[in-house]
């Protein structure tokens, strides 16, 4: 991965701007104007100039003589003050060498700035307001005999169609760039009134022989002309959007060169259902070309590691930025100014991701810029603030401006440079899977607790549940709860022939502002198993039924309970205890997970067995195993019921149904179990068996079973009898596919 802030060493030859030194005092400016009040037909005006020089010149005057004209009206003017009482010095302007070197030029450029207000006789489509004075910097480049040549700057108004307040200029006029870069240069203007503004490139120009507000169009050198004022590359491609006022220029060669733009404003004129010309401001501007740019122009899009919060990993070397938790916004603080009209505001220019690989959407990028329509800080705006520790990381892209970001100086952040996101202060949310329990012995029930003050519950999504088969290293999703305050869940995809078969693994995840917060602890369900349980009848006088589990893994066991139920006409009555394991049978497991469980007092009927344990430090959760059936025969059923002892259910319409005759006759239980041979139950009707909906040789869930002997219990009741009848047997399906 390349790095975005990697020093490119390399022999810079700077070629500096010596003969700026001779320069006079003049290197660029302008006027405008803002309306301020009427009485009668006259009209005041505030006017506004800025004068810019160099050090190297003569200082300006304190107050300077701006003049307007009309054709219609006599000539008018007033004298603006300079403001700030620098006695002509000015202030420093803003850096204009952060591409190329000044130490070398030995020119600061200061501005002066001038203020007062006119008054108009009257409206008239033609007011200029103009000021001109001598002279120019004498080491110019593009224009003939620049020595001799004045410095003139004027703005236009149209009050005839309403009172009117001037563009006004914000970005700096005087710029230094370097050959062999595309640069883009904003002529950033605020136009108060909403008008409609179109920008161009003009001549710059002199006075007219004196006269008040006349001007002269100044001639080009040869290789130049007003519209291609500075050296190219390729020839003659300098180009102005007049919409937008960028200039997009390649220089090519080291000169000093000077231009004019002018904005021209419009307003729709609802009288006469057209668009007039209601004014123009116009500024003169210099500029200096390098050979080269400084090394730290040419490094690109480079962070600013003179800050606290900015350094370079030690670890990988990448250029890092300190980020909290939580933050809706990443600052990124550069070393060189970002060319605004680089800034793709969508956040197209960069792509960011998690600590584990995956794509984060970046809402927009909002730049702080100047009058220069340049940017030393940008915002990284985020759709969703960052809310896990680690590192992320911002790689550079083209954005849908269809460029990377680009320095002031026209040097790129190349694509795929990388910024690295250290988040810190984020939370670790605490969550407990603290049991798995076999739920009326159909489905596994998960239980879990959260500390709801371990994590930003606002930032909460989903619960989600993770099952691992058995034999399997694989966990896979199993279900999802959007209730934060819900922790419980059942998985129904288990269904109650399963529980019967196997253990399952599970464990749950928080997933918060789109980051799972990490595995809780697993837990299995408890499986419990017997011997000589292929047939579900026990001989209550011979048969022992042996008994094994799989140790429970929720909490620290300190003994199982063995329980039994019993069946009463369809329901199954509250669990009895019928053996508490606290003591080690087996010395290899501790507790005990192994009981030979004898039946020879119970009365004829269906029973179940299941094993529960409840953690004892938390008696909320109690665990419980699968449940095995038991059946213990009873006397013969009245002959009166025929129960078929095979059936073909291959649709043929012969034998295809488990039809037993006479089933209605039992009123108050008529209950049908299917077993197959290892004595887990496959299918059970509900509490009447239906003879026009019968069983035919499915499972629970309607799936045929193979063909093979199966195991029937019929429970029949009748309250005028006061006994419960269980019929018991066999019944071979053949041909079920």
């Amino acid at each position: 991965m390349k790095n975005v802030f990697r020093i490119l060493f390399f022999a810079f030859a700077f070629l500096g701007f010596s003969n700026i030194a001779e320069a006079s005092h003049n290197a660029g400016g302008d006027i405008q104007y803002e309306y301020i009040s009427s009485t009668g037909g006259t009209h005041k005006y505030k006017l506004t100039m800025r004068l810019y020089r160099d050090n190297s010149g003569i200082t300006l005057p304190g107050s300077a003589l701006v003049y307007a004209c009309s054709a219609n009206y006599p000539t008018v003017s007033t004298t603006l003050v300079e403001i700030g009482s620098t006695g002509g010095t000015g202030v420093v302007a803003p850096t204009l060498f952060d591409c190329v070197s000044s130490s070398n030029a030995g020119v600061t450029i200061h501005v002066v700035l001038y203020e007062g207000e006119i008054t108009l006789p009257g409206n008239a489509p033609d007011w200029t307001f103009a000021f001109s004075t001598c002279c120019r910097n004498p080491a110019i480049d593009n224009i003939l005999n620049p020595s001799s040549q004045g410095f003139y700057i004027e703005a236009k108004l149209n009050n005839q169609i309403g009172q009117n307040n001037s563009p006004e200029f914000v970005s700096e006029p005087v710029r230094a760039f370097c050959t062999g870069r595309t640069f883009n240069w904003k002529q950033s203007v605020v136009e108060p009134d909403g008008d409609s503004l179109y920008y161009r490139i003009s001549h710059v120009k002199d006075d007219a022989f004196g006269s008040s507000c006349g001007s002269a169009n100044i001639d080009y050198a040869p290789g130049w002309t007003y519209d291609q004022p500075i050296t190219t590359s390729p020839p003659n491609s300098l180009y102005m959007n007049p919409s937008s006022g960028l200039i997009t220029f390649k220089p090519s060669a080291i000169e000093i060169d000077v231009m004019a733009v002018t904005v021209d404003e419009y307003r729709f004129d609802s009288t006469l259902y057209v668009w007039r010309k209601i004014g123009e401001v116009n500024r003169d501007m210099q500029i200096a070309i390098a050979s080269a740019c400084t090394p730290i122009a040419q490094a690109g899009v480079v962070l600013d590691y003179t800050l606290p919060e900015i350094y370079q990993d030690p670890v990988n070397g990448l250029p890092t930025v300190d980020y909290q938790c939580l933050d809706s916004t990443v600052i990124l603080k550069f070393a060189v100014k970002l060319d605004c009209s680089s800034i793709s505001p969508d956040g197209t220019d960069f792509r960011l991701t998690k600590p584990d690989g995956q794509p984060l959407a970046i809402k927009g990028l909002t730049a702080y810029c100047d009058n220069n329509f340049e940017a030393s800080e940008m915002e990284v705006r985020l759709y969703k603030p960052l809310s896990k520790n680690g590192k992320y990381f911002l790689y550079s892209k083209v954005g849908n401006d269809g460029n990377t970001l680009l320095n002031k100086c026209g040097f790129p952040m190349d694509e795929f440079d990388t910024i690295q996101l250290n988040v810190t202060g984020c939370f670790s949310a605490d969550y407990d899977l603290e049991n798995v329990t076999i739920e009326n012995d159909l489905n596994p029930v998960l239980e879990w607790s959260a500390d709801t003050n371990s994590y930003p519950t606002y930032l909460f999504q989903e619960w989600q549940i993770f099952r691992k088969d058995p034999n399997q290293t694989q966990w896979n999703k199993v279900g999802t709860v959007f209730n934060q305050y819900k922790y419980d869940f059942k998985d129904a995809q288990v269904g109650f022939i399963k529980v019967d078969q196997d253990s399952y693994d599970y464990r749950v995840e928080m997933k918060l502002n789109d980051d799972l917060q990490g595995p809780s602890n697993e837990v299995h369900s408890m499986l419990l198993e017997r011997d000589n349980g292929i047939v579900p009848i026990v001989d209550p006088d011979t048969i022992p039924v042996n008994l094994e589990w799989n140790t429970y893994n929720a909490w620290p066991v300190d003994s199982y309970a063995v329980v039994l139920q019993e069946k009463v006409k369809g329901t199954w009555m509250p669990e009895y205890l019928h053996y508490n394991v606290a003591s080690p049978q087996n010395p290899v497991l501790a507790p005990d997970t192994t009981y030979q469980l004898f039946v020879p007092e119970l009365f004829p009927g269906e029973y179940r067995v299941c094993v529960r344990t409840t953690n004892p430090n938390d008696t909320q959760y109690t665990a419980y195993s699968n449940c095995l059936p038991i059946i213990i025969t009873v006397p013969p059923v009245p002959d009166t019921v025929i129960v078929p002892n095979f059936i073909t259910p291959n649709n043929d319409g012969t034998n295809d149904e488990f039809i037993i005759q006479f089933i209605e006759d039992y009123k108050d239980l008529s209950q049908v179990t299917i077993f197959n041979r290892w004595g887990d139950r496959v299918w059970q009707s509900g509490t009447f068996y239906d003879n026009s909906n019968p069983w035919r040789g499915t499972n629970q869930n309607g799936t045929p079973l193979a063909d093979g002997v199966y195991f029937y219990s019929v429970k029949l009741v009748n309250a005028s009898d006061n006994y419960e009848y269980v019929v018991n047997g066999t019944v071979t399906i053949v041909d079920a596919r």
